[in-house]
């Protein structure tokens, strides 16, 4: 890489300083909110990007409809039953008025994922998930010692298993690989060492246990550490390497920003994620405050997944789907929450598209459009609009819906659920 390449990396995270209207404002909704109505993007654009950035990752200044909610959902928190479950977390995304830290907990359930389908208790994956959502948002190494001693990903990689004179290596294989450095940053020694570190971190009646007695105690040495280690200095060992910013922010970078950041970039994401402390907050607020987050190669750039598109077309029109059936549908579409289809979680990107999942997305877009029915048209957009082809046009595709589509629409005078339908369809609508 040449000085050039990093100079233009420095630039692009630099503080977006160009125009600001509705099309960045719906942009930066889509990316930090799910999305958001036409009032919403106004109210933003008056902050600017650089204060909206900050503002979309913040928590409302008064939570009180909001605690409301959640105080309605409490007696359901206690149910282990998985439907319940997701149907719990999808009215988190649609209700809380600050979804950005829904959107980061769904993205460290991604990265680490764990599913139920093995873990067995739906519970403990409620509980990691709650933890992912209290401490997501700040220094990355609380969250993987919080991870580590976590009683759901114990059990799901086997931690019960990794006794003193039998390591088992699954755990911290993973730590390194998937979680922290990723493939060719650390060696099989590495991990049989750190291995053997993470002995006796057991999971019991539901929670975390050292077991003292099968916890293996002799010299060892990994990443450039040697002693009498432990889980916590195998975790230290795994920050200290400049691997370990450059990997994990640049996973937040392509789920942020873009999906093709190049290596110049992703160097200068790692050393801001390294030198902040791994300061997860103010890394995403840098993101999505950049020129790159604003950049043309940014926008439209990410296929949504089936809770983005779901959420995010909910969210633009102010819906308020039945979060069960919605819950089961997207589980069809291959986004099943508190399931993530194996350790490497969801692989994203155009495998979210093919023949079967397009036809999901089309049945999941006629039930947001049957639900769209049963709604006042000035919940949808505020107010009647004079046009709602355009309304929708405008909330669902900011204003980009293909024009054969748009006129198509107008020429038949179609009903607002039925032109739903069809701006719920088309390629611009699956991707952020």
């Amino acid at each position: 890489m040449t000085r050039g390449s990093f100079a233009a990396a420095d630039a692009a995270l630099a503080a977006y300083d160009g125009p600001f209207g509705e099309a960045e404002a719906a942009h930066l909704l889509r990316r930090t909110s799910f999305g958001g109505t036409r009032d919403e993007r106004r109210e933003i654009v008056e902050l600017g990007p650089t204060r909206a950035a900050i503002d979309r990752t913040s928590p409302p200044d008064d939570e009180s409809a909001y605690a409301r909610v959640l105080d309605a959902l409490a007696p359901l928190a206690s149910a282990d039953t998985l439907e319940i479950s997701q149907s719990i977390w999808l009215t988190r995304m649609l209700r809380d008025p600050r979804p950005f830290r829904e959107l980061l907990t769904l993205f460290w359930h991604g990265h680490f994922a764990t599913s139920v389908t093995k873990v067995g208790r739906t519970r403990l994956l409620v509980k990691q998930v709650d933890m992912l959502r209290e401490l997501g948002q700040g220094p990355f190494g609380e969250l993987v010692t919080a991870i580590s001693r976590d009683p759901a990903m114990i059990v799901w990689l086997d931690g019960n298993a990794n006794r003193r004179h039998h390591p088992n290596e699954n755990y911290a294989r993973e730590l390194m690989e998937l979680f922290t450095l990723g493939v060719g940053n650390y060696t099989e020694d590495d991990v049989l060492e750190a291995a053997r570190a993470f002995t006796g971190w057991h999971e019991h009646n539901g929670r975390h246990r050292f077991n003292a007695h099968e916890h293996d105690e002799g010299a060892k040495t990994l990443l450039g550490r040697s002693g009498a280690l432990g889980g916590e200095d195998v975790i230290a060992a795994c920050l200290e390497q400049p691997a370990c910013g450059r990997f994990v922010g640049g996973k937040l970078f392509r789920f942020f920003v873009h999906p093709h950041p190049d290596d110049a970039l992703i160097e200068a994401v790692g050393a801001r994620y390294r030198e902040s402390g791994y300061d997860t907050l103010a890394l995403v607020r840098t993101l999505v405050g950049s020129r790159a987050f604003y950049s043309p190669e940014a926008r439209r750039s990410i296929v949504k997944s089936p809770v983005l598109l779901a959420v995010g077309a909910a969210r633009s029109l102010s819906l308020r789907p039945d979060t069960t059936e919605l819950a089961d549908r997207l589980s069809g579409l291959g986004q099943s929450l508190y399931a993530p289809p194996s350790v490497k979680g969801w692989d994203g990107g155009r495998t979210w598209l093919n023949a079967a999942t397009l036809i999901g997305r089309a049945n999941l877009a006629a039930e947001l459009a049957r639900r769209a029915a049963g709604q006042p048209v000035e919940e949808l957009f505020g107010s009647a609009p004079a046009d709602h082809v355009q309304a929708l046009n405008d909330a669902l595709l900011d204003g980009d819906a293909p024009r054969p589509l748009v006129e198509a629409l107008r020429r038949d005078s179609l009903d607002l659920p039925t032109c739903l339908r069809a701006m719920l369809s088309v390629p611009e609508a699956q991707l952020s």
